[in-house]
């Protein structure tokens, strides 16, 4: 191998041995989920919120998440602290948006990489820093963001606007968020994940199969289009519903309850479930 040498006459051996790592001011790096659910009744869309034990924004509602150790990646550091402030395991996710605005800690330089999940319902526990972990009902128009738990009786809502913004020759149009609303908050700027990732769910359901990280193994196709209504915000047509989306099921044999249906109908199952 050729031993390329710089302008000073170094090797990369001899210049990373000469390195002075500390030669920047670093950053901390943190990891958030945006969890998402629905509630049993497929009524609202639910997100998973921690409520912090400590320090900074101490008894506010966070998205779960930590800091990243030396010896892991963001990826792995989202599963380990969803494991540890919830008791959660084995869930997609996908990386949705870093955010490093300089004085969003107000601790120190802190960037935050955030990612996006979707279970079916299940009750979590609080674990770690996190003296509770509950699910909020999360919804998104053109006017408000709004995060709601009615056994807590808690509302955390944030005003939006449209702005637009020029990138290249492209002019675009995007729902930012303009002020809180709400006695309540949420830590940091969680809200901005939040929202970024409503309109990520929404935009990937019309061309991905998102959505069935949603379902049980089985399931109906009045339950499944009402995930979609619920997601998307608005009414779908049973027919063209169903045309788009039966490339992607295989009907069994079973016939289940509908949920919001409530009567039998024939079970479902997602084609690109992986075998065991």
């Amino acid at each position: 191998m050729r031993r390329i040498r710089n302008a000073k006459g170094l090797t990369e051996t001899e210049f990373l041995s000469q390195y002075d790592p500390g030669r920047y001011e670093r950053p901390s790096v943190t990891a958030d989920i945006l969890l998402f659910s629905l509630d049993p009744q497929l009524n609202h869309l639910k997100l998973l919120l921690i409520k912090r034990e400590n320090h900074p924004f101490i008894d506010c509602f966070a998205l779960p998440g930590g800091f990243v150790e030396i010896n892991e990646s963001a990826y792995e550091a989202a599963k380990r602290e969803l494991l540890e402030e919830t008791g959660l395991t084995d869930i997609y996710l996908e990386q949705l948006y870093t955010y490093s605005n300089p004085e969003r800690d107000p601790r120190m330089r802190v960037i935050t990489v955030a990612y996006m999940g979707l279970i079916p319902y299940t009750e979590a526990q609080a674990g770690d820093d996190a003296s509770d972990a509950k699910w909020f009902d999360v919804s998104m128009d053109q006017r408000f963001l709004t995060l709601t738990n009615e056994e807590l009786g808690i509302t955390i809502q944030y005003s939006l606007k449209t702005e637009y913004f020029r990138c290249g020759r492209i002019t675009y149009e995007n729902i930012v968020a303009e002020e809180l609303i709400s006695e309540d908050s949420l830590a940091f700027d969680h809200h901005l994940a939040v929202l970024d990732g409503l309109k990520r769910l929404r935009n990937k359901l019309e061309y991905t199969d998102l959505a069935f990280n949603l379902v049980d193994e089985l399931f109906t196709l009045p339950d499944l289009q009402r995930i979609y209504e619920l997601i998307l915000g608005k009414k779908l047509y049973k027919k063209n519903f169903n045309d788009k989306i039966s490339e992607k099921l295989q009907a069994t044999d079973t016939k289940i309850k509908s949920i919001c249906g409530e009567k039998l109908a024939t079970a479902y199952q997602y084609k690109g479930r992986t075998k065991q």
